[in-house]
């Protein structure tokens, strides 16, 4: 006799349980794997498991918590990273004693882990000293392993990601780049399209953590200094200036005046990576008109590239003021809650991409003037995204531009994740 199930039968049964670390590692993969980032998509070509390369699990099972811990404000997931974390170090230390685990895929991802870890849940890159350990390490241990794993796809991935990382890293520190990674990026070089746009801004981006790591020094003649950042924000002007087509943005006009955006229009760009990274080149930019007004307030500056007079102060605040409704402009196109009729932002995906408009705008809202209005709209945004869009850490964010203080961008870039979050 066959049972007949009822509808009763049926309303009580409960779902699975699945385990946190199964929920973290699963959208970790839709993330950074499958997803948003794709930044670590080799790892789709491991066979991780407890018992295969060890290290890497554990390590990546740290960085799937700490990662699910930050989206969802999980304080079990955050203590099981730690625990996790602290499992991983001996197992990598180990691997890096052994012939075959030093030089494998697998320690350098492992490694990579780690920091990942570190950028999420240590948010003081001057206070914590592993904050950049991990990439060090990692450097070293590209130097071992060689350049001929460049030619092969999972070793050009790993070493351009850590490129960009330990990049990231010294301008958040204000720490100089090492050689190793100029000598680094020289290999890379042999396998990538040095006309890039993204390869470019990341060559001016070493310039400018330099020069900033100089000027923090001190003992930089005034003369020359202002000469260096003229001549740097020139650089980055003329990349603006020669973006290829698959990087210009089209311009949407409004008939009339919206809450979401700023002045009567907004910019779309082809797709989030290339809207991020126009915008961390107008950060630049933004930071080095700013120390231009600092030297020299009241004076003239040298046109980038050129000998005489170029900006006075006010000139210099025009050229911030644009920058930072420039980054404004390019927001709508993600928060606009009437872009898709009748739907508000849900999708993981749009969080990811609302996401990455906070560090933006907070510099655009910290520099800009008062006449351009950048500030009081950028509070409403970041009302939004929290409220509406349900990302608390825009709340944060909004809470330091309301008290004033002068927060360094830096601080609140490591506050946000630094490049954990990247596209």
């Amino acid at each position: 006799m066959h049972r007949v199930s009822s509808l009763q039968d049926k309303s009580i049964r409960k779902p699975p349980h699945v385990a946190i670390e199964v929920q973290a590692r699963n959208f970790f993969f839709f993330h950074y794997v499958v997803g948003f980032s794709k930044v670590f998509d080799v790892l789709g070509s491991f066979n991780i498991q407890p018992d295969n390369d060890q290290h890497l699990h554990v390590s990546l099972t740290a960085a799937s918590l700490a990662f699910f811990s930050f989206q969802f404000d999980s304080v079990e997931a955050r203590r099981m990273a730690r625990v996790h974390y602290l499992q991983a170090l001996p197992l990598v230390n180990h691997a890096l004693k052994t012939p075959n685990g030093a030089a494998s895929d697998a320690t350098l991802l492992a490694i990579l882990m780690l920091d990942l870890f570190e950028k999420i849940l240590h948010n003081d890159p001057r206070s914590v000293d592993s904050w950049m350990s991990h990439v060090n390490g990692a450097l070293a241990l590209v130097k071992l392993r060689g350049s001929d794993r460049l030619q092969h796809y999972t070793g050009l991935r790993l070493s351009a990601r850590l490129s960009t990382s330990l990049l990231i890293s010294c301008v958040a520190a204000g720490a100089p780049v090492p050689p190793g990674l100029v000598q680094l990026r020289s290999d890379l070089e042999q396998f990538l399209d040095k006309n890039d746009p993204k390869w470019q801004l990341t060559g001016l981006a070493i310039e400018f953590v330099n020069l900033q790591s100089r000027i923090k020094a001190g003992g930089l003649p005034r003369p020359e200094m202002v000469s260096r950042l003229s001549h740097l924000d020139g650089k980055f002007l003329r990349l603006a200036e020669t973006m290829p087509p698959s990087w210009l943005f089209d311009r949407v006009m409004l008939a009339a005046p919206s809450k979401q955006v700023l002045s009567l229009h907004f910019d779309v760009y082809p797709n989030h990576a290339v809207t991020q990274a126009t915008n961390v080149l107008r950060i630049m930019r933004i930071l080095l008109n700013d120390a231009l007004r600092s030297e020299c307030p009241e004076e003239t500056h040298e046109k980038p590239g050129t000998v005489g007079s170029w900006k006075s102060s006010a000139l210099l605040m025009e050229t911030i003021d644009q920058l930072a409704k420039d980054i404004c402009a390019s927001a709508p196109q993600f928060t606009r809650s009437g872009r898709l009729p009748g739907t508000q932002i849900h999708a993981v995906a749009d969080k990811a991409c609302c996401f990455t408009l906070i560090f933006p705008l907070y510099v655009a809202a910290m520099y800009a003037s008062t006449s351009a209005l950048v500030k009081p709209w950028v509070m409403k945004q970041l009302s939004y995204l929290s409220e509406d869009v349900g990302i608390r850490q825009a709340k944060d964010v909004a809470d330091i531009l309301k008290k004033g203080d002068g927060t360094s961008p830096w601080a609140v870039y490591t506050m946000l994740g630094s490049y954990a979050f990247a596209a």
